[in-house]
């Protein structure tokens, strides 16, 4: 059985989510409202034709809702004649059923690699970016369609962008990010602890400048990157910069949430972010270690 590397990315608006909902037996459900489920019931339809069950372990799960520029996983295949799969081949064939099924989903990228490799493992980063809009006059409440399931729209007459550049440095470093992460149901210890190598704050722009409404509002964009981050962890720093940015919040709480880890220090009263705002930007990998792991193909016909 080899196994493959693949990059993919995803409009999440129709999904519950990325990962699949369960196995029954030696059965895939056909769980084609998750991504996860949704991408191994198309590699099903492959020629030559699979002789196991596609699964493919992922580097990076996000909710419903949330999008990806670019995801990464690794899966395992094998078929009746012992040969690797063509890369542009599967590329063809896979994106072709999924948009013949009308799912907002592509596959980037297929490479053949060793059996050492992990998607999961290997990756040496993961940049998220969370993408909001403000309106220039508050009286404006008409929205650019296309921004409507793709960008948070924040509203209010305190947004002050400095306080919330400021609120940025607070997070940096090493901290323990218990309280700006949802409650884990994994039956292993969970290391709260984690290193942002990255969380700013840049202008944006509109996905349709020809929309004249998207004339009134600002765009803004902030990007965090880190080795891996925790559940709900990066929607829950951009609410409690938001909330700070308004003056919901101030700089001594966002303090105390991280001096004082704990779930219950998170405040009740912020309201998460939802997740239409949030994009996987990408999962940064070193091309020498993709060069390593990586089997050169070499076109073949099956015997």
């Amino acid at each position: 059985m080899q196994k493959y590397f693949m990059k993919f990315s995803y409009i999440g608006t129709q999904y519950r989510g990325l990962q699949r909902n369960g196995i029954k037996s030696d059965y895939i459900i056909r769980d084609v409202d998750t991504i996860q489920g949704a991408i191994e019931n198309a590699f099903t339809t492959l020629i030559p034709k699979c002789t196991n069950l596609p699964m493919i372990s992922v580097s990076s799960r996000t909710d419903a809702g949330v999008h990806a520029l670019c995801n990464a996983a690794d899966i395992r295949l094998s078929n009746a004649y012992n040969c690797l799969y063509n890369p542009s081949e599967v590329l063809r064939q896979i994106n072709g059923y999924l948009m013949k099924c009308h799912h907002d989903i592509r596959l980037l990228d297929f490479i053949p690699v060793t059996d050492e490799f992990s998607a999961r493992r290997v990756a040496r980063s993961r940049t998220y970016i969370y993408r909001f809009m403000t309106p220039k006059q508050l009286d404006e409440h008409r929205i650019p369609i296309i921004e409507k399931v793709h960008t948070y729209h924040l509203r209010s007459e305190t947004f002050d962008i400095e306080r919330l550049q400021r609120g940025t440095q607070l997070f940096m470093g090493i901290k323990n990010f218990t309280s700006f992460s949802g409650k884990s149901h994994a039956p292993y210890p969970i290391n709260y602890v984690r290193k942002l190598n990255k969380l700013t704050i840049e202008k944006g722009q509109p996905f349709m400048p020809l929309d004249p409404l998207s004339q009134n509002y600002e765009f803004w964009n902030i990007t965090c990157s880190s080795k891996s981050f925790l559940y709900n962890q990066v929607r829950r720093i951009v609410t409690a910069l938001l909330n700070l940015s308004i003056g919901n919040l101030t700089e001594k709480e966002i303090t105390c949430m991280l001096q004082v880890p704990g779930h219950h220090n998170w405040n009740p009263h912020l309201h998460v972010v939802p997740p239409w705002g949030l994009y996987l930007a990408n999962i940064e990998y070193s091309q020498e270690d993709i060069d390593n792991y990586s089997i050169k193909y070499k076109l073949q016909s099956p015997n």
